[in-house]
Order: C-alpha cells, then structure tokens, then sequence
C-alpha cells in the first residue's frame, strides 16, 4: 500500500483548523468560503438521499467487484480506460453504466432546479453533463484511506464532477499554491486550503475554478469511518468530438445491472 505523498506546506503540521488566513472554513448553507471570496465552484446537496436509500444503495454496491487500489482504497470502475500520459482511450471494456448512475443524474437535474437560482453558473457546468464515467471506492479507517491531492484529468473528463458520499462523514480539501502541483499557478498565487464537509448521504459538486484551478484531496485523518464514495464524471468536449468520444457517449446510454 503507499504511503500518502507528503501535505503541502500549509497543512504539513496536520492541523487542518481553518484560520481565515490561509485554512478556510466553507459554509455548505451559502456554498461559500466566507473568508475567502474568490473561491467558486463548489455545491453541497446534503441529505441527497434518505438513510434507507443510501442503506439500499451501499447493499447493491456490496455485490461488485471491487480490487485494491492506491492509498489503502478499493476500487470499482465503470467507463473507459483512459491513458492520461497518451492522451488516449480505450472502450473495449466498457459495456455501459449501472443503473444507479442514472438515478443519480436524473435526481441531481430535478434537484438542480428546485435548489439553486437561475443564475448560479452550477446550471451551465450541469447543461453539458451526462455521465460518461462512473468510479466507486471504498476507503477504512484502519488502512489509512485517503486520496492524494489531485486535479481531474482535462483530457478525458469534462467541466462537471459529481461525488456522492456514503456511510460516513468526511472533508474534501482543496489547496491552490502548492509546489510542485498539478496546477501550473503563477508565482504570486498565496497558498490556500478550503475545507469543505462532505456529510454521509450528500452529493457534491465541483466545476469551474474549483475543478479546474485547485486540487483536492480526501486526507486520511477526514476519513472517520467506513466510507463509500461514487463519482460520476463526463467526457471532455475535445474527447467527445472523435470518434472514441462518440462511442463512448453511445455506450453510456445502456444500463447494466452488475449486482
């Protein structure tokens, strides 16, 4: 299992209490850091399913095949094989989509529409989207689950990345300034983390410059219990318009039942 790679700077003390300074708390009731006004891009709709529902749902996902992955995870995956380094894609695989990523795209839309005001940029991100990629992990507190700070690959994927939580609570951290990141920030860019409560049972949405301008990481000590997690993602507009991209948007469309 490998180890977490090292935390940037800021947070390398492991203490992770917001500060209003350079470790900022997010308000899920405004979707907002209020001490940090330029940060944008993140959704919170807790309660997203009810307790039977996630109770049901965490009862079909025990029935997949899951194999161990990085940081003490493990991992069931649905979509493309994607070789980021090549930039290419290969969907010899890929037969479809499990049903629940259906529902959970359809919820989201209905959701959408009753929750956030016409003008949030969240409906623009959602206009474009239709899941292409469905990835679930399983992390545990006695293997030191976690998820290395990261951005999305632009290549393969779109603007829009859904996380759905279950079984416990936990915290994605986001950081912009770190040396050495996958984000090429200019040098004046003042390091900040933006700690945003993920609740069990709530799906978050990332998009903008919070997908594209940050990383984020799910740190081990955030992970306090058993956790499952779905993220669903969409293929990128370059991606979708060759040949592989429309075979992949086909085969998204057929539902399979692996439990």
């Amino acid at each position: 299992m490998r180890s977490p790679l090292p935390l940037p700077p800021l947070i390398a003390s492991g203490d992770f209490t917001p500060d209003g300074h350079g470790i900022h708390a997010f308000d899920p009731t405004t979707n907002r850091a209020p001490t940090l006004a330029g940060f944008e891009g993140v959704r919170v709709l807790p309660e997203f399913l009810t307790r039977d529902e996630a109770a049901a749902l965490v009862t079909r996902l025990r029935g997949a095949t899951f194999v161990p992955s990085q940081s003490g995870r493990e991992k069931c995956h649905y979509g493309p094989r994607a070789n980021f380094n090549r930039r290419r894609v290969n969907t010899d695989r890929f037969d479809g989509l499990p049903g629940y990523a259906f529902e959970i795209e359809t919820r989201l839309r209905d959701l959408a529409a009753a929750t956030f005001a016409p003008a949030d940029p969240v409906h623009e991100a959602l206009a474009t989207f239709v899941a292409t990629d469905a990835f679930v992990l399983r992390y545990a507190p006695a293997r030191s689950s976690n998820l290395d700070f990261h951005v999305d690959d632009e290549f393969a994927y779109g603007e829009l990345i859904l996380d759905l939580s279950l079984e416990s609570d936990a915290t994605l951290t986001f950081y912009r300034g770190r040396p050495a990141g996958e984000v090429d920030d200019p040098p004046d860019v003042t390091p900040a983390c933006v700690r945003v409560p993920i609740p069990a049972r709530s799906l978050a949405l990332v998009f903008g410059e919070a997908r594209h301008a940050w990383e984020h990481a799910l740190l081990a000590p955030d992970v306090s219990g058993p956790r499952t997690s779905i993220t669903l993602r969409t293929i990128s507009p370059a991606l979708a318009g060759r040949p592989e991209g429309r075979e992949i948007l086909e085969r998204a469309k057929r539902r399979i039942e692996p439990d």
